[in-house]
């Protein structure tokens, strides 16, 4: 059985177990949408961080092999 909570119109009490009910669907459905938004912008995120390691790791080699091509450029020049 449930009491309504004065002047709380989402609300209701438990009468066995004494909590206090939020009925408001409406403002469950909004919350699981924003949390469900901000769980994907920050998978999101996370996966624009590794990609962006992984480009920056990428040009490290890139720049470790052309340092190689310069070396072995300038040693069979001499």
């Amino acid at each position: 059985m449930y009491a309504k909570v004065k002047d709380h119109d989402n609300l209701v009490r438990d009468m066995n177990s004494k909590a206090v009910l939020n009925t408001d669907r409406v403002g469950l459905q909004d919350y699981y949408l924003k949390r469900d938004s901000v769980k994907k912008e920050q998978s999101e995120k996370l996966e624009t961080k590794q990609r962006i390691e992984k480009i920056e790791k990428d040009m490290s080699e890139i720049k470790e092999l052309l340092r190689d091509i310069a070396m072995k450029g300038n040693n069979n020049g001499n």
